[in-house]
């Protein structure tokens, strides 16, 4: 049997459905080849895995203009290798890199084989909560990096993990937005500003952490040289305090430690989160999600 037989014809539909499931682009793609994406929601993010055998495309104003709302993304290539170009400047990306782009810019994309990526897409005023100098961001290849790897493997569990509640859902999308932000501040090519680079590296160094249950904010403002009050400042702009922001992160991963297909005990699960004792993990965890932690982790897939 001829394999190119197997098949599904591509049809003009079906590249319209995969270009808006990316905001609207003009796209052309091979027609020869698999075309497939699918997209899942993560609270105001969301997230289009998607295969396929080439393409070209350009966003212009026209497709700015017919986009319900202000987006920005990043392009994760899993296989094979995409050339993004905005504001300027072109990045080639290969597989385990990135790029971040801006949906308010006109831009063009090229790939000229197969190709395997993912996109999460973000409302643009919550990724420059997270990523103040987004225009400096856009269009410069993100190289591979541990948070950056956290991130791919993060989008793929959150993905394949069936019946999401709307508070998993939600919370996994924050996760790959801090993750996003870390594997940011790990790079060495971007060039940002002192203050976001200093509370990215402050993130990471929190969530390094995050299992030490001794770990306070003075802790935090003096391992990393800087006052507690510039430590306040640097967070304002975020919406959340210093402590706000580690016990947030605190809770999303003893969720994702509770859904992990790699049954964990609920006492174990507080203590590597960095909680005193379960029952002080447990009324966190109730107040943040309305649920008890063996409640959460009943909603684990195979329970």
């Amino acid at each position: 049997m001829n394999p190119a037989a197997t098949i599904p014809a591509v049809t003009d539909e079906m590249v319209s459905d995969f270009s808006t499931s990316h905001l609207p682009w003009q796209l052309d793609v091979v027609r020869g080849a698999a075309l497939k994406h699918r997209a899942a929601g993560f609270g105001g993010p969301w997230a289009v895995d998607c295969r396929l055998g080439g393409m070209s495309g350009r966003r212009g104003q026209r497709e700015i203009n017919h986009t319900d709302g202000d987006f920005a993304a990043v392009l994760l290539v899993r296989q094979g290798r995409e050339v993004f170009s905005q504001g300027g400047r072109q990045a080639a990306v290969g597989p385990g890199t990135a790029v971040m782009w801006d949906g308010v810019m006109p831009g063009e994309c090229y790939s000229e084989g197969p190709l395997v990526k993912t996109t999460l897409f973000m409302p643009r005023q919550l990724a420059l909560e997270a990523l103040p100098r987004l225009d400096l961001l856009v269009a410069r290849p993100l190289p591979t990096n541990p948070s950056l790897r956290l991130l791919f493997d993060w989008l793929h569990t959150s993905m394949t993990t069936p019946d999401l509640d709307e508070n998993a859902a939600a919370m996994a999308g924050r996760i790959a937005i801090d993750l996003l932000a870390s594997a940011i501040g790990a790079s060495s090519n971007i060039v940002l500003d002192s203050r976001t680079i200093r509370l990215m590296e402050i993130k990471a160094f929190i969530e390094s952490r995050l299992g030490d249950s001794s770990l306070a904010v003075d802790d935090i403002a003096r391992a990393n040289a800087v006052s507690n009050r510039y430590l306040h400042a640097l967070f304002e702009v975020t919406g959340e305090t210093c402590r706000e922001f580690l016990m947030r992160r605190r809770r999303e991963l003893a969720y994702q430690l509770l859904l992990s297909p790699v049954g964990v005990s609920v006492t174990e699960v507080a203590h590597r989160c960095g909680f005193d004792n379960p029952s002080s993990f447990s009324r966190a965890f109730r107040a943040a999600y309305g649920i008890s932690p063996r409640e959460a982790r009943s909603t684990r897939p195979g329970i």
